[in-house]
């Protein structure tokens, strides 16, 4: 949110800079008077600046608009793992939350981590496998990181 605040504030600054411009050489002038040296230079000093700010401008769209992509990926890798994990009926009882993170540039690998409580090892690796076919069918480059904890004195609901 801080960021597309401060594209709003340049955008604003920038049309604000450019509203008077014109009409900067008309003022003050006076007839038969010469014209004051240094004027063109100026203008293509604000010329320059205002592309400056227009290419900046440009690559903060571009960065913004390539980090919505990347959530959008996200949401749809983590929430396909949670469905799988519910869908096994030894593990839809069990708080297990999959959370997605994909980089923002396109050759890092997602990584997905899998984060709660089991009663046992074997549920453990019975979730992690779970976890691991269901990424591997999204995305060939996704890195699991376990968080499960084993909690033997876990009482598990009734399904």
């Amino acid at each position: 949110m801080k960021l597309l605040r401060a594209v709003r504030v340049l955008l604003i600054t920038t049309g604000l800079l450019l509203v008077p411009w014109p009409a900067r050489r008309g003022w003050a002038q006076l007839v038969g008077a010469p014209a004051p040296s240094g004027t063109q230079s100026g203008g293509a000093t604000v010329v320059i600046l205002v592309i400056a700010m227009l290419l900046i401008l440009a690559a903060l769209v571009k960065v913004l608009d390539l980090k919505r992509k990347r959530e959008g990926e996200a949401v749809v890798v983590q929430a396909q793992i949670s469905d799988a994990v519910l869908r096994d009926p030894t593990l839809f009882s069990l708080p297990i939350t999959p959370t997605a993170h994909v980089p923002l540039w396109k050759g890092s690998p997602v990584t997905v981590e899998v984060a709660g409580q089991v009663p046992s090892d074997d549920l453990r690796l019975a979730a992690l496998r779970v976890v691991e076919r269901e990424a591997s069918h999204l995305r060939p480059d996704v890195r699991i990181e376990s968080r499960l904890g084993v909690v033997p004195t876990m009482a598990r609901r009734s399904a």
